[in-house]
């Protein structure tokens, strides 16, 4: 079956579409900060770092530094997150926030991050991320997926290892995520 769309159609479905995009990206709040005069260069950089991560999801709650590292602290809202997402909707979420920290001026600084998540307490999931291999995989298909989910370290507790562990056994899980969950059927618990 052909089907063919006229000139004026493809215009509307266009504006409609970048309607949506810019909708979605006001709601988000502005790219950069509001920075108060006389704010030094080294902590309108930091600044805009910590603005850009936050605004990619509202689930990334804070973000530190020392140095040459982050940490991300990843807190679902209990009320809307389903346990069966959790671990697409960390890895969705972690990628978007490695990708806002590359793309933001002086992110690629940043050479080690840490995600701090919450499974079923506060830092119960610890993730660890070499930046450096970012910019190999981001512009493949999902890539910022695919790189959340290649950690170079994973630390849970006890009850966050075990739950994990059963979300990868979901074949859609483990379809969608195979080097993630390879990695979790593999971990041990550290607290």
């Amino acid at each position: 079956m052909n089907v063919k769309i006229g000139g004026a159609t493809l215009a509307i479905i266009l504006t409609g579409m970048l309607i949506a995009l810019g909708v979605s990206e006001c709601q988000r709040g502005p790219q950069n900060p509001e920075l108060a005069d006389g704010t030094s260069e080294e902590q309108k950089t930091w600044l805009t770092i910590e603005h850009r991560i936050k605004r990619s999801d509202p689930s990334l709650t804070e973000v530190t530094r020392d140095r040459q590292t982050l940490t991300l602290h990843y807190r679902p809202n209990a009320t809307t997150q389903s346990d069966d997402v959790w671990v697409a909707d960390l890895l969705r979420v972690v990628g978007h926030g490695l990708a806002a920290l590359n793309g933001a001026p002086g992110g690629k600084q940043y050479t080690q991050v840490t995600v701090k998540a919450r499974r079923l307490a506060d830092d119960d999931v610890e993730l660890v991320y070499d930046m450096p291999g970012f910019d190999a995989i981001k512009t493949q298909q999902g890539g910022y997926v695919t790189f959340a989910g290649m950690p170079r370290s994973l630390v849970f507790s006890h009850q966050a290892l075990t739950q994990v562990q059963d979300d990868c056994r979901n074949p859609s899980t483990w379809g969608f995520y195979p080097e993630f969950c390879e990695q979790v059927r593999t971990a041990t618990a550290h607290r």
